[in-house]
């Protein structure tokens, strides 16, 4: 799909368009081969290069080449197909011309998505550098409200798991720690795109003071998201570990109950056994023999029992 953006206009807000023009943004979102080729065709790109931004598993990475920069980042996204919502990452892709912008992305962006739809104070689809920089920032944040929204969702796993310990709840706990490893994994990648926005000679010409401040606005929030991630990984790691010693006590728990109650009852199954027997035994003219017979198994089992709550081993 392809969208044309221009805020040529009065309000300054974007406003779609049937065609290229002079200033617009042009967003591509899982594009056709005809539409890759129209771009491509008006804007005299290379189609492989386009090609390469639509790969899921394409780094985040600066390139500067005369007067196209090519932007590469990591954002977040929210997968809703399973049972728990699971957190991964998907590259968005930005081509700085000098009189176009153009987007590339494999899913609709959420955080393109406000700027599409006129929600972003101070953005022009002109100013392509104030863009991307105020994308950077917009990324940056995004990131920290989904790395909460994981700690409430740990939290509230957490609470369930100590009152019953389930598989169930184990496997939401391992998707949320494979979604922080992908997070950490992007954060890093697009800390070292930031980094080289602010130190490479092209940053150091194109921006302006407003935009230095708004450069290192997007730094700290993207370092604060990548602490954030590194210390819920940890803790759910901890966690996990918690609760996996947890259920291999209780199991330990379980079986020596089980242990106990069968050496309980070995002493009555010894017993019966012995007096069934076809032979000569004590006790066979007694009239009270059976129950004197069950009293004593009893009175052993009970000793035991007795013992075994003193010993505290039950």
């Amino acid at each position: 799909m392809i969208e044309i953006y221009s805020s040529r206009n009065e309000s300054r807000s974007p406003v779609r368009e049937d065609s290229i023009t002079k200033g617009c943004w042009i967003r591509l979102i899982r594009p056709t081969d005809e539409e890759l080729s129209y771009v491509c065709e008006a804007l005299s790109l290379d189609k492989d290069e386009l090609m390469i931004l639509l790969d899921e598993e394409e780094r985040p990475r600066v390139e500067y080449d005369d007067d196209i920069s090519i932007i590469l980042i990591d954002t977040p996204y929210v997968d809703t197909g399973e049972d728990i919502e699971s957190y991964t990452t998907i590259p968005a892709g930005f081509v700085l011309l000098p009189e176009y912008i153009l987007t590339v992305s494999l899913r609709k962006n959420p955080i393109l998505d406000q700027f599409a739809s006129g929600k972003i104070k101070n953005f022009s689809t002109e100013d392509r550098v104030r863009f991307i920089l105020l994308f950077l920032y917009k990324n940056a944040d995004m990131f920290v409200q989904n790395l909460r929204q994981i700690d409430r969702r740990t939290s509230e796993i957490e609470k369930t798991l100590k009152q019953s310990t389930k598989n169930e709840q184990l496997f939401h706990m391992l998707t949320l720690s494979k979604s922080l490893v992908y997070i950490t994994n992007s954060l890093k990648g697009n800390e070292a795109v930031l980094k080289k926005l602010s130190r490479s000679s092209v940053g150091a010409r194109m921006l302006t003071e407003d935009d230095r401040d708004l450069l290192d606005d997007a730094i700290i929030e993207n370092r604060q998201a990548l602490e954030m991630a590194q210390t819920f990984s940890e803790t759910i790691a901890s966690t996990m570990g918690a609760f996996a010693s947890i259920i291999n006590n209780n199991a330990n728990w379980i079986m020596k109950l089980f242990t106990c109650f069968a050496a309980v009852l070995t002493v009555p199954m010894l017993v019966a056994g012995y007096f069934g027997m076809n032979v000569d035994i004590p006790l066979t003219e007694h009239p009270q023999a059976f129950f004197l017979v069950v009293l004593g198994s009893l009175g052993v089992s009970a000793l035991l029992l007795v013992i075994m709550f003193r010993k505290k081993i039950i």
